[in-house]
């Protein structure tokens, strides 16, 4: 058969009932693969002449001592703080790796920076900062057989995941809250694209599974994205007469808390209040800190290990398909029992 130019990665994967990473490892002759499975795929890619795109061959043909720290193009301020403590911890474990780290940015659907800095050689390797529901940059990276890690979970198969527990680390935090006699919980959270405000979503419905408690979903409001939608909601939620409102992250839970000082709705007397995520937002804010209950992750080592293990997965070496990292909650005095 001739070479068939129009045959790619995902043809070979899907005909042979493997995953992409599977192929690439294949191909490329590095990670874990099966021996078996291995000559599998070459003898299917020697039937069809399949040769592999020239951005494939030319990284394997050499190294930059680079690797590509990826943003979100569409970040709010509130979320500088997370990247600038990754940016810092992964630029410092890479120096110690002898490597540089490139920052550059993605929005949405628009993967033309991560494109370029992989067309021109640029990185070894990518480091994405946040994952989608279903994900251009890691469709792109797996194609092209980048070597690449994501802060944050997928469920696109053979991609190298470094995470928080947000779905734990939520069923938790809503349990406490639950077994404190604190019951009818609202809930505001932000677009459901981003796979961690899913695992927030769905850690906040298990725990009431798990104690047997309904769920109000006309007290839930997700896809909030700007300050109007956030602050109607926490309006009906006062309305029906929410006991608590708990938020995905500190920048909704800074609105909440903005809109009901206006509103001289006091906390914890009239409404408790809970976020999902705690950042140096809340250690920056005496008013948030001193009192809301959240959740605390250390983000300086998740940048460290996504770090390390990219330049591992660079140099072939072994490592974890998922890493989830702990997480501590802190109890304050917004959701105390009145």
């Amino acid at each position: 058969m001739d070479n068939d130019s129009r045959l790619t990665i995902n043809d070979i994967a899907g005909a042979l009932g493997v995953s992409k990473t599977t192929v690439s490892r294949a191909i490329s002759g590095k990670g874990r693969i099966g021996m078996k499975t291995r000559e599998r795929v070459l003898a299917y890619i020697n039937e069809h002449n399949y040769t592999p795109n020239a951005v494939a061959q030319n990284l394997a043909k050499s190294r930059t001592c680079n690797i590509g720290f990826i943003i979100p193009g569409e970040y709010q301020i509130i979320d500088i703080p997370f990247f600038q403590k990754c940016m810092f911890s992964i630029s410092e474990t890479a120096s110690e790796m002898d490597y540089d780290v490139i920052v550059s940015s993605v929005k949405g659907n628009d993967i033309r920076h991560l494109e370029r800095l992989i067309t021109n050689q640029k990185v070894d390797g990518i480091i994405l900062a946040r994952t989608l529901e279903d994900d251009p940059s890691i469709h792109y990276l797996l194609e092209n057989h980048v070597p690449f890690v994501t802060l944050g979970t997928t469920e696109l198969p053979g991609v190298t995941q470094i995470d928080n527990d947000h779905y734990h680390a939520c069923i938790e935090m809503t349990t406490l809250l639950l077994l404190k006699g604190i019951q009818n919980l609202g809930l505001i959270g932000g677009s459901r694209t981003h796979v961690v405000n899913r695992k927030r979503y769905d850690g906040f419905i298990k725990a009431h599974e798990n104690l047997e408690l309904p769920v109000n979903y006309q007290n839930i409001y997700l896809d909030l994205t700007n300050l109007a939608g956030i602050e109607r909601a926490v309006d009906d939620l006062l309305e029906s007469g929410a006991r608590c409102i708990v938020c995905m992250d500190d920048s909704i839970c800074s609105v909440v808390l903005n809109k009901l000082s206006r509103e001289a709705v006091l906390v914890p007397q009239d409404i408790k209040i809970a976020s999902y995520y705690d950042s140096s937002l809340m250690e920056a804010n005496p008013a948030l800190s001193s009192f809301v209950t959240s959740i605390r992750f250390d983000i300086q080592e998740m940048g460290a290990i996504a770090c390390r293990t990219l330049v591992d997965l660079i140099h072939a070496k072994p490592v974890n398909d998922k890493t989830l990292l702990g997480y501590n909650i802190i109890l304050k005095s917004s959701t105390q029992s009145m």
